[in-house]
């Protein structure tokens, strides 16, 4: 509920939104992104493993079935047996060396024929397979021995580390590794022998042990950065992905500054509080005393500065806004006018204008009485100005709330008085208390004789039905000397702008000290 009712048009919300949505989809979409391609990765260095594993059990399969293929010739002369050991190597792929074992030793080899080597069959891996740093014919290279066992005795086959390289080199994905693990020993792609674990990589590893022969491969990536690396490979998404996000971000900066509509933005700006009382004083027309102020609604907006009534109040009527708005000033000024009455003269005049909606809704006589609760009993007149923007019907709801309104004490005023065609109407249906003479008719004083003669027939009628009159628009002093002792209450700029409440109040008291009490200032803060 609350991110409804947040202002996200303000400027500083508007921007935040726009780089949070610009901020949102890039990151989200960067980190599946960047998630899809460790899966990738991953998924390609568990393949590169388990092809090495296959290409290398197919490679021993091999070695394996030369091996049985001479394991018979165990036992008989070296001389006898050289030519056959000779022709399998040959013909059977990636043996290098073939090696007949007898209970003294090794003692028959393929290349140098009768040899006497030391047999050591606890060094293999589960006693079928061994690294070896090299041979006597080529001790410079590690190659892997294959030693497998028959009744008379062993056959010991040899795989040179270019088959082992060609294997591991292949089977490596684009910036990783792949070694060959047998026992204690670890073999890399480049065919360097490693008797300890080496520092192997920690990204997208994989370790694969063979179902078959006692050997695993180990696979990992070695890259500077992922982020690096999927820039490299996902170049053109990545920016497509920026240029989407920053797209999204400008058309969500372009709609929060479009104009809403006057409805839905008069209740944003209600919500968001941003409809402020300005004061407007009333003076004795004897005496020049401050004796009251009509509250004047203005709009506080985040982005057009203060808006004129006249530019939004007839379209809160028309749409039923100016209701809850109308509500909301009557509750602001009572809450921080309160704090300063003990300044107020008795009978304070306080006027708000009410539009004809409001006196269809019996709300307005709980309004009054929260309003005047606030203050001491005569402390402050609470008036009503009515309006002819729309026509107020005297139905007998109407009447009813009026007559209660009266008891209660607050007092009617009929405003631009001598303008619209359903003022006479109001004095014959209501108990109006106060005319207001129009502006119009007030500025053109010492000028047109006829405005005066109107105003003068205005006063006339207000003294003959026992009413009280308000002179509004009042600039000049010849139009103030006027009207000195003919109104009850003079109003315009000759005696006042209006001004912030804040303000209205300070300039109240000029008396009151600079350092008020706390609670005075929140009020009226």
């Amino acid at each position: 509920m609350f991110l409804f009712s947040l202002d996200l048009s303000r400027p500083g919300r508007r921007l935040l939104s726009a780089v949070l949505v610009f901020a949102l989809p890039l990151s989200v979409g960067l980190w599946e992104l960047h998630a899809n391609y460790l899966r990738t990765l991953d998924r390609q260095s568990e393949q590169a493993a388990t092809q090495a594993v296959q290409l290398m059990e197919v490679m021993l399969d091999h070695v394996e079935e030369a091996n049985r293929t001479v394991a018979p010739l165990i036992s008989h002369p070296c001389q006898s047996n050289l030519l056959t050991l000779r022709k399998q190597v040959a013909l059977v792929p990636f043996v290098r060396t073939l090696n007949l074992i007898d209970e003294n030793g090794i003692y028959c080899n393929s290349v140098m024929g009768k040899v006497s080597w030391q047999d050591e069959p606890d060094t293999y891996h589960e006693g079928f397979l061994r690294l070896l740093p090299g041979h006597a014919e080529l001790s410079s290279q590690p190659m892997l021995a294959v030693r497998t066992e028959s009744q008379h005795g062993a056959v010991l086959s040899t795989i040179d580390r270019e088959y082992l390289k060609m294997i591991l080199t292949l089977s490596a994905p684009h910036g990783g590794e792949v070694l060959l693990h047998v026992g204690e020993e670890w073999l890399d792609h480049l065919g360097e022998l490693m008797g300890r674990e080496p520092s192997l990589p920690t990204l997208a590893n994989h370790s694969v042990q063979s179902r078959r022969y006692p050997l695993s491969i180990y696979a990992g990536l070695v890259l500077p950065s992922s982020w690096h690396s999927l820039w490299q490979v996902r170049r053109v998404t990545m920016l497509m992905l920026l240029g989407f996000s920053l797209g999204i971000s400008l058309l969500v900066w372009w709609l929060l500054g479009r104009p809403g509509s006057m409805e839905g933005e008069l209740k944003r700006a209600l919500r968001a509080k941003e409809f402020v009382p300005y004061l407007q004083p009333l003076v004795a027309g004897e005496g020049g005393k401050v004796m009251g102020a009509e509250v004047l609604m203005r709009w506080q907006h985040p982005s057009s500065g203060l808006v004129r009534p006249d530019l939004f109040i007839p379209q809160a009527e028309e749409c039923g806004v100016i209701v809850p708005m109308t509500a909301r000033l009557m509750q602001t000024v009572a809450q921080q006018l309160a704090g300063w009455q003990d300044k107020l003269p008795d009978g304070f005049h306080i006027a708000f204008n009410i539009s004809a909606v409001h006196c269809r809704d019996f709300s307005l006589l709980a309004q009054c009485r929260a309003f005047l609760s606030h203050f001491l009993p005569g402390q402050v007149v609470l008036v009503l100005e009515l309006t002819e923007r729309e026509l107020l019907v005297a139905d007998p709801h109407t009447l009813s709330l009026f007559r209660q309104l009266d008891e209660l004490g607050v007092r009617l005023a009929i405003d631009d008085f001598g303008t619209g065609h359903s003022s006479l109407v109001y004095l014959q249906q209501f108990h109006v208390d106060y005319l207001k003479i129009d502006k119009s008719f007030i500025g053109r004083i010492g000028t047109e004789s006829l405005s005066e003669h109107i105003v003068d027939n205005v006063i006339d009628l207000g003294s003959r039905l026992g009413l009280a009159l308000i002179a509004e628009g009042v600039e000049t002093r010849e139009q103030a000397e006027y009207l000195k002792g003919k109104v009850t209450y003079l109003q315009g700029y000759l005696f006042g702008r209006p001004v912030p409440l804040r303000q209205f109040c300070r300039e109240l008291a000029p008396s009151t000290p600079a350092k008020a009490p706390c609670t005075s200032l929140a009020l009226c803060s």
